[in-house]
């Protein structure tokens, strides 16, 4: 892991950006939220139902609008658009501290939903494979780890903090750290933005008339909608938001089926997010070794993997490598799939893609929690769906695998960038 030193003491700043806008983003990830779903829906007088059917079409309205919230990332300078992500952020967690019912339950967890799953978390990794374009797997890893860096402190943290505060009060916590402590960090890390990003421009336009050389193709949006082997990526490339936020939304009634212990459960995250992390560094290697899209069909298998075994015992060891497991799949995902599309699409446009991949996986992240809850009303265990997610994995894995083999014959495009 030496070779991560160099690239720490010459992008510090940057990476350090990253690593505060995913750790930030946290306030809206389904993880964090559903901290306080007893006590939301106690005080609000909501069902099980409701409350996911509500946190459901909240999300799916988030991915519609991210289609074009998403691209001005491409046209707005950074630091602008990354305090316009923690403001927004901020005043979220303010509309959820005063909801009084449905409707302005429904706008908060928009709110949280785009501003934090969405542009915060965008506002991270665009920016690091788009500046750092020579070791962008390291790179990704290391400002990745925001992801699990709060998913290893944060539960226990608001746990503690729901012991002395109301739920109300911890979101007006939340939404005054923010807007006291990361414009600042904000301002600190991107004071010299403007040279990075006028230097990215020039080398981008002397690429592009470049005649004597082969450079990376900076593909549209309209270009990247219509390629084909994005929609043979895709399912892979989905399978990790997908399953786990369905899982990890339904988890209290997985461990009620399995017979474990809650608290066990809990103590099992600080397992998986020291796995992430350490995934993600590895990960990283990886992906400047061999390209993200030769490693993007082999994404899901830890996670099928995990799930096959869930399907097979009730044993807490079942549970340990289940969260190990899914650890992997997470840590190799968060690393993999923004390296992935800028070697397949360049890095020019970069945000207005992932406007398109990222409502994708936010509208797979919505589906799932509200589907799984109708088959638990409909008496389909945890176990079955678990299988059902296997099938999927093994469905998704051989159309990347299918993908790549054509990329591979067709010789239109490199297995990696240069």
């Amino acid at each position: 892991m030496r070779s991560f030193i160099p690239l720490i003491k010459t992008e510090w700043r940057l990476l350090l950006f990253g690593f505060v806008m995913t750790f930030g983003s946290s306030l809206g990830q389904t993880y964090f939220i559903a901290l306080f779903s007893g006590q939301i829906r106690a005080d609000l007088d909501i069902s099980h139902g409701t409350f996911g059917a509500i946190y459901s079409a909240a999300t799916l309205v988030s991915a519609i609008i991210l289609l074009w919230s998403g691209t001005l990332i491409d046209r707005m300078e950074l630091r602008r658009f990354a305090y316009m992500s923690v403001i927004g952020l901020a005043l979220g967690c303010l509309i959820l501290a005063g909801s009084q019912g449905m409707v302005s339950l429904f706008i908060a967890i928009l709110v949280l939903r785009h501003l934090g799953q969405g542009l915060m978390s965008m506002a991270g990794v665009t920016s690091i494979v788009r500046y750092i374009d020579h070791q962008r797997g390291k790179a990704n890893a290391i400002s990745g780890i925001g992801f699990s860096f709060s998913e290893a402190v944060l539960p226990s943290a608001i746990i503690g903090l729901l012991v002395i505060l109301g739920w109300r009060e911890a979101w007006l916590l939340c939404a005054i750290v923010l807007v006291v402590v990361l414009p600042l960090m904000i301002y600190w890390l991107l004071g010299a933005h403007e040279v990075r990003h006028s230097q990215y421009l020039a080398k981008i336009s002397v690429e592009n008339e470049a005649s004597t050389r082969v450079t990376q193709r900076q593909w549209t949006r309209g270009e990247v909608i219509r390629d084909p082997l994005l929609y043979l990526f895709m399912p892979v490339l989905l399978t990790q938001p997908m399953l786990y936020t369905g899982f990890m939304f339904h988890q209290v009634q997985l461990v009620e089926e399995k017979g474990w212990s809650l608290m066990l459960w809990g103590s099992l995250y600080l397992l998986y997010a020291l796995t992430t992390i350490a995934m993600k560094l590895v990960s990283g290697v990886l992906v400047d070794r061999f390209g993200a899209i030769r490693l993007v069909p082999l994404l899901a298998l830890p996670l099928g993997l995990g799930l096959l075994l869930l399907s097979t015992s009730d044993s807490i060891l079942i549970a340990v490598l289940f969260m190990f497991l899914m650890g992997i799949g997470v840590g190799n995902y968060s690393t993999l799939s923004s390296p992935f599309y800028a070697e397949m699409y360049g890095t020019l446009h970069l945000g207005s893609i992932k406007s398109v991949t990222t409502a994708a996986m936010v509208f797979s992240s919505a589906i799932t929690p509200v589907i799984m809850g109708w088959m638990i009303d409909a008496g389909i265990s945890m176990d079955i769906m678990a299988l059902m997610g296997v099938g999927y994995v093994a469905v998704a894995t051989a159309m990347a695998l299918f993908a790549t083999a054509k990329m591979r014959r067709s010789h239109l495009r490199p297995l990696r960038s240069h």
